[in-house]
């Protein structure tokens, strides 16, 4: 009754969702299932009032548990091509290890959500926490570890100081210019066409991107299987809300391959 209440009356539950984009909703409630039924441990969630009190009405009608937990923040950072100096790295650590965070989780057992209270919530950690594979957690570090060189490395390039400019000036115009470096708005649109759109095509039971070997491989792809896992308890169990998720994920792919739509990022 609770799903199918849902699939006729979806209600936001997700960042990733808005008023013409179901599909992470849907998939959110698939993995509350998924935990409520053993499949999953956890389900975790930003507290974003967008959609926090609609998550825990519906941990509630599942009789899950929820809570808010405390945990700190971490500059979690791994050279690729250009290497942050360490000062920057060290500058950057000072700022954010140790910031207080916070999540909220949804579990079967009490017990476990008072496991996760004071954890680092890394995206290593949290791709832990959520049973990701190791292999895209490393990916999407690796990415993110990108992203900050080439910011820094536009930032020194637009400094007239260049790399003498002093790091506590570096660190502010890195702020500043977040989302405005060519190079990485460049790879990102790439990822949004080969991963994302791609992912929500053919693995739409997974919500994190799969790293570029799981896109690959049909033999080794820790990605792949966990979404077949997925969707086969959903198709076992609830058929209606398994052919939603694919539909729905096959709308966000082709959002994702629409230049337009991947513009609007920007």
């Amino acid at each position: 009754m609770i799903v199918d209440e849902f699939i006729e009356n979806p209600k936001m539950l997700s960042d990733f969702a808005n008023q013409k984009k179901d599909w992470s909703n849907f998939l959110t409630l698939l993995h509350l299932l998924l935990v409520k039924h053993g499949e999953r441990k956890f389900h975790l969630a930003s507290t974003s009032k967008r959609h926090s009190k609609n998550l825990r009405d519906l941990a509630d009608k599942l009789e899950l548990e929820w809570k808010v937990v405390s945990g700190t923040e971490l500059f979690e950072y791994q050279k690729q091509v250009t290497p942050l100096p360490q000062i920057v790295i060290d500058a950057f650590g000072n700022k954010i290890n140790g910031r207080n965070t916070h999540g909220l989780v949804i579990a079967k057992d009490e017990n476990d959500l008072d496991s996760l209270e004071g954890s680092v919530f890394s995206d290593s950690n949290t791709g832990k926490i959520l049973e990701y594979p190791d292999c895209c957690v490393n990916w999407f570090v690796n990415n993110t570890s990108s992203d900050w060189e080439e910011l820094y490395a536009f930032v020194i390039e637009q400094s007239p100081e260049g790399a003498n400019t002093p790091v506590e000036n570096i660190i502010q115009l890195m702020d500043k210019c977040d989302g405005h470096v060519p190079e990485t708005r460049n790879r990102i649109k790439k990822i949004r066409v080969n991963h994302i759109a791609e992912s929500r095509d053919t693995m739409p039971f997974i919500f994190f991107q799969p790293c570029d070997v799981c896109l690959i491989s049909a033999s080794f792809s820790p990605a792949r299987k966990l979404n077949e896992k997925y969707a086969n308890f959903a198709k076992e169990n609830y058929p209606q809300l398994y052919e939603i998720i694919i539909s729905e994920g096959k709308k966000e792919a082709d959002n994702y391959l629409n230049p337009e739509f991947r513009e609007k990022f920007w």
